[in-house]
């Protein structure tokens, strides 16, 4: 596995699952320890994707970090390895980045390898708050469109009308556009122009 194939995103998330696991006295770090990692990171693509898939985004986080609380403890210097699922879901990952044709592996390829290769907790998270494969990429679609991962860095591009501008008509609809009272001069050069 070539860590150099991941977007900056991602490798914040698997670096993130050490310190959960530190956090919570876990020697495993397992697919709990990155789904909990992806969901509350910082600007998380992945917890704004299960908002969009119409799912209470702050219940699926409680569960999941439910799910990193059950895992068993342990007391003292501890020494933290990756499970074997954990291991298969990063490399379904890269599998996923060549099947949708991007060059780099992103937090969308890491959750859908989870999704491919769950382990029993969270194949049955997925199954409760009815996470499925076809609605994820639904939701992906959506704010990513098109594009492809060509950089290291491509959740910054992702859903960048929204991030950078604002719906006029939708400001209009609610009434929270100033009033146009007193601007004569800039309706009539608007009007010539147009």
């Amino acid at each position: 596995m070539d860590f150099n194939k991941f977007t900056q995103k991602s490798l914040e998330a698997i670096q993130n699952c050490q310190k959960i696991a530190y956090e919570y006295g876990n020697q495993e770090i397992d697919e709990e320890h990155l789904l909990y990692s992806l969901l509350t990171m910082e600007d998380s693509l992945i917890a704004k994707l299960i908002g969009k898939m119409e799912i209470n985004d702050q219940g699926f986080i409680y569960q999941a970090e439910k799910l990193v609380a059950k895992r068993v403890k342990v007391s003292g210097q501890v020494q933290v390895y990756l499970s074997g699922a954990l291991n298969q879901a990063l490399m379904q990952a890269e599998i996923e980045a060549k099947q949708m044709d991007d060059e780099y592996i992103s937090v969308e390829h890491l959750f859908l390898a989870l999704i491919a290769k769950p382990n029993q907790e969270i194949k049955q998270l997925f199954k409760n708050f009815g996470i499925t494969r076809d609605g994820f990429l639904k939701a992906l679609l959506s704010v990513r469109g098109n594009q492809r991962v060509t950089s290291d860095n491509p959740e910054a591009t992702y859903d960048s009308l929204k991030k950078y501008g604002e719906n006029l008509v939708e400001k209009a609809r609610n009434q929270k556009l100033d009033p146009v009272i007193g601007r004569d001069s800039e309706i009539r050069n608007i009007v010539r122009i147009l």
